[in-house]
């Protein structure tokens, strides 16, 4: 069981890779912040389209997840997978920010209320386990760069992160299963924020 004292240690032990998660999803909302400010004039109807059939949109990422993490895991081992997941890391940040820029400027407040609770059911779980898998596959690529240039045998713990990486990748594959099916209800629930 994970305990706070735990949690901490494992904040302190990774404290540059947090700052450096941190720093890679805030600029990524910065730039999708205004990214979405600046054009929304040309999102306003789509925004209204979307609001008017919330209850009809699925939220099916499964296929996409899947893949490009599995993509990332297995290019970890020849240390390309790095990039390829701040990639996404940042993506993710700027299309948080996109969406609380447009929701904010068209809805205000209500629509700010709006797109954080959307934010929290559709990403949050998946940040936090793509954060947990890009520390692993982290972990991986220094582990085969010491083998190739220290000769060391790492295959005990590479064995172990790549336990943990197919752990948070079934655990998304099961968030986007649930959200597929009770996403649409689940946001839609707070609607009346929107109107």
């Amino acid at each position: 069981m994970i305990t706070l004292k735990k949690y901490k240690e494992y904040l302190l032990k990774n404290k540059y890779l947090v700052l450096f998660i941190s720093v890679l999803l805030l600029f990524g909302i910065i730039v999708g912040l205004y990214l979405g400010i600046s054009h929304i004039e040309l999102l306003r109807e789509d925004i209204n389209y979307y609001v008017t059939n919330i209850n009809s949109k699925t939220y099916n990422y499964l296929l996409f997840h899947f893949f490009v993490l599995v993509i990332g895991v297995i290019t970890s081992f020849f240390a390309i997978g790095i990039p390829l997941l701040c990639t996404l890391i940042f993506y993710e940040g700027m299309s948080m920010g996109f969406l609380l820029g447009i929701f904010t400027v068209t809805y205000q407040i209500k629509g700010l209320l709006f797109v954080l609770i959307f934010l929290i059911i559709t990403k949050l779980f998946y940040l936090v386990c793509l954060i947990m898998l890009f520390s692993k596959t982290l972990h991986i690529s220094r582990k085969m760069i010491g083998k190739y240039i220290y000769k060391t045998d790492p295959s005990i713990i590479i064995n172990h992160l790549l336990k943990g990486c197919m752990v948070c990748i079934a655990l998304v594959l099961i968030y986007d299963i649930v959200l597929w099916f009770s996403g649409s209800y689940i946001v839609s629930f707070f609607k009346f924020l929107l109107t």
